[in-house]
């Protein structure tokens, strides 16, 4: 009886062997077929999507007063139009954009900012109190909407070095972002013979710039109120770019003005999912023709579909 028994083990430990075994081995080749031959997707064998440069059709650019002007297809970089686009400018309060730059990568949103003598700097204006507290958040809305002086030399002044060290950070960040034709010594956009950009170059920080949600973010606020940690002073802050009012799809970027530079204006503007980047410098009138470099923009330029199949 008992040698039964054992017959009987034997005979199923024989059929589980040859039932469990191939079938794991099959699993085994079935991993490591998965393992060295990716599964079919769209980064295999499916549809890779390419940014593909756009197509200029030609039609002849809108006549305009600004000395300089810079349009630029943002997905693929493809300049789109310029004129004198590598010559240095004065630049006025468009300085604001690296100044912005610089500050959003050394200071935290919530970072405590004192207000000292920036509160006497002249032209545009906050009004900043002299020891009023704000946050480092509410001061970049206060330069970059109201195109507040006051609020850039604020950052400045609160930054390791003061105003002297934060414009060394400024044009530490021209050879960072190999700046041939920038230069900056002060963080507001005054006139003089050491501070100046090209339209090609601004187009490049605020390329930079738009990088960050943050800024990207305050660009495109038409109006807001910013209020001292203590709630003691409170700020009405109005942009100062019309165009964010006035034409669909425009989300920033910066205005500036001073007698040397005269009219100056970066535009952000987005249709159909084609974001283009202009820039306008020594403009007679920066609105208007702006406006007119975007109606030709839209209709001397094709984007091609961005979907391709290999």
């Amino acid at each position: 009886m008992r040698y039964y028994f054992y017959s009987v083990g034997l005979i199923l430990l024989a059929i589980f062997i040859a039932t469990v075994i191939p079938l794991a081995v099959e699993l085994g080749e079935n991993e490591l077929t998965s393992l060295q031959i990716p599964r079919n997707n769209s980064r295999v064998a499916g549809i890779q999507k390419y940014n593909i440069p756009p197509v200029v059709k030609g039609l002849p650019a809108p006549i305009v007063s600004s000395r300089a002007v810079f349009i630029e297809d943002l997905a693929t970089n493809t300049i789109l139009y310029q004129k004198n686009a590598n010559i240095p400018f004065p630049i006025a309060s468009t300085t604001k954009i690296m100044t912005a730059l610089v500050g959003i990568e050394y200071f935290k949103q919530n970072s405590i900012l004192t207000i000292g003598s920036s509160a006497n700097i002249p032209g545009s204006r906050v009004g900043l109190i002299f020891g009023e507290n704000l946050s480092f958040r509410s001061l970049l809305y206060g330069m970059l909407l109201n195109s507040g002086n006051d609020a850039a030399f604020a950052l400045a002044e609160n930054y390791p070095g003061g105003v002297l060290g934060f414009v060394s950070a400024m044009n530490k960040k021209v050879l960072e972002l190999n700046l041939r034709n920038t230069h900056f010594d002060n963080p507001a956009g005054f006139d003089s013979p050491d501070h100046y950009s090209s339209a090609a170059d601004l187009a490049k920080i605020t390329e930079e710039a738009l990088k960050n949600s943050q800024l990207a973010k305050i660009f495109a606020t038409k109006e807001t109120n910013i209020v001292s940690l203590d709630k003691k002073y409170s700020h009405q802050l109005f942009n100062l770019n019309k165009l964010l009012t006035r034409i669909n799809g425009v989300i920033g970027v910066k205005t500036g003005t001073t007698d040397q530079a005269k009219e100056n204006l970066v535009t952000l503007i987005e249709r159909n999912g084609h974001r283009v980047l202009i820039v306008v410098l020594g403009s007679d009138d920066r609105f208007g023709e702006t406006t007119r470099l975007i109606d030709w923009t839209f209709v001397n330029v094709n984007w091609p579909e961005t979907e391709i199949l290999h």
